[in-house]
């Protein structure tokens, strides 16, 4: 297909710019699952550091927030669906796009499944739930909504993000009163630099939804202004609210157990172990909308992302021209049907090969996260092309910072993690690049060309 006909194609076929800035931001903070977030992640902060756990959350989020500068101004200069692959295409080459669509594909699809073996994880060992089922109706419940279209869906996540929001703040507003307000000092005590760094590095994984927001940039409404606002509001939502919460958490553990604080940190949730001591059964009703809340809100962000990158690569002539295909809602329905279609098999698929849905939520969390890390490693390349072409200096800069913190971040995870599953994520690189190659001998691809425009 020449680049021509993919130009008339785009146009006929773009989505319509219906997303609210309220609509984008709680479809982002459901992709954060701030929930299940905090029970997971927080907990291993709360393991590592102790009280120090909020000072590595905000130290987290600085983090994040280096690499959401980034994504901010690009998401400025360009408004176009498909988020990160499009960065790729139009500023660095077709190739790179392609490659970088795959990786987005492997990052969001596989994150979203995360979160679903993460709540079937909770149900069973809070409730003795079959986890399959569970996981089962979580995902079922997520493709309903998906393939509903954007308005049910964002509807949906700023009526259950609101409520878990609002949840949150009461949970650590209660523990702080079950101590009577009696506060911690965060800094007392030593804590060794490794520990703090692998805390922050679990902190940064709080404030991601993010991630799941620069696809929607081509149904949004006046792009330039609420996709860049929705990226800074919802990574500082996120990484405030979880340093919040996890002080509260600690402060209370370390108040009421501060001479048997080993035997709360020995239980697999010493968050829930807290919460259901002192506030006991009616904590159950919450714990259980917020769960299942945030397993069907944190692979409903991610898989419409990754539907709308298939849709934007199917425009482009990199997918076959079906994922393109719009129905009557303004939504891409074949897209969204892969998408759900393949988490529903990944998720069957691994739930045979895992034992237990605890040790599938931590390989598919970090293999995601290696994944996410190389797609955010190429956007920081995208803006220091355009710094570079523009003479802008603070893009250049920006870029430098970002990538050094996430090549440092990426080894690390390289170096922590089974060689197997490295393997796997090397293999899917090498697979997309295969994809990107021959696609450009089949169709003859001209040699990319810096865009004159990018709306």
């Amino acid at each position: 297909m020449t680049g021509s006909v993919r130009r008339s194609y785009s146009e006929k076929k773009s989505l319509r710019r219906q997303l609210s800035f309220t609509d984008i931001y709680f479809a982002s903070i459901g992709g954060q699952s701030p929930f299940l977030s905090i029970l997971t992640y927080g907990t291993a902060m709360i393991i590592y550091v102790g009280l120090l756990a909020p000072i590595a959350a905000l130290l987290g989020t600085l983090l994040v927030l280096l690499n959401g500068i980034v994504v901010y101004e690009l998401s400025r200069q360009i408004t176009k669906t498909g988020g990160y692959y499009k960065y790729a295409h139009l500023l660095l080459s077709h190739r790179v796009g392609i490659e970088t669509g795959f990786l987005y594909l492997f990052y969001s699809i596989l994150y979203g499944v995360s979160y679903a073996f993460g709540v079937s994880y909770l149900s069973s060992w809070l409730f003795n739930w079959d986890p399959t089922i569970t996981m089962i109706v979580v995902l079922l419940i997520t493709a309903f909504l998906a393939i509903s279209g954007i308005k049910p869906s964002t509807k949906y996540a700023i009526i259950a993000g609101s409520v878990e929001i609002a949840v949150l703040l009461l949970v650590g507003f209660t523990l702080m009163y079950l101590v009577h307000f009696k506060l911690s000092n965060p800094f007392m005590g030593g804590v060794s630099l490794s520990n703090l760094g692998l805390a922050v590095i679990y902190a940064a994984a709080i404030p991601t939804g993010y991630g799941a927001i620069t696809p929607l940039s081509g149904e949004a409404k006046n792009p330039k202004s609420t996709i860049p606002r929705a990226v800074i509001a919802v990574i500082l939502t996120g990484g405030i609210l979880a340093a919040f919460d996890v002080y509260a958490f600690a402060n209370a553990g370390m108040v009421l157990f501060h001479d048997n604080i080993n035997q709360v940190i020995s239980t697999p949730s010493p968050v829930l172990y807290v919460l259901r001591k002192y506030i006991g059964d009616y904590l159950d009703p919450i714990i259980i909308f917020a769960m299942l809340s945030d397993g069907v809100l944190g692979t409903l962000a991610f898989s419409i992302a990754a539907s709308r990158t298939i849709y934007a690569m199917s425009v482009d002539g990199y997918l076959p021209s079906i994922f393109s295909q719009l129905n009557n809602k303004g939504n891409p329905i074949f897209s969204v049907i892969l998408v759900s279609g393949i988490t529903l098999g990944i998720s069957v698929m691994l739930t045979n090969i895992f034992h237990g849905p605890l040790h599938a939520f931590l390989v598919l969390g970090a293999l995601s996260t290696m994944a996410g890390l190389v797609v955010h490693l190429v956007s920081n390349f995208a803006l220091a092309r355009i710094g570079i072409g523009r003479r802008v200096n603070k893009w250049i800069t920006m870029s430098i910072i970002a990538s050094g913190i996430t090549i440092y971040s990426l080894l690390a995870a390289l170096t922590k993690m089974s060689s197997t599953y490295v393997e796997i994520f090397l293999l899917w690189m090498i697979l997309a690049f295969i994809y990107a190659e021959a696609y450009s001998i089949v169709n003859n691809q001209v040699k990319h060309r810096y865009p004159a425009t990018m709306e």
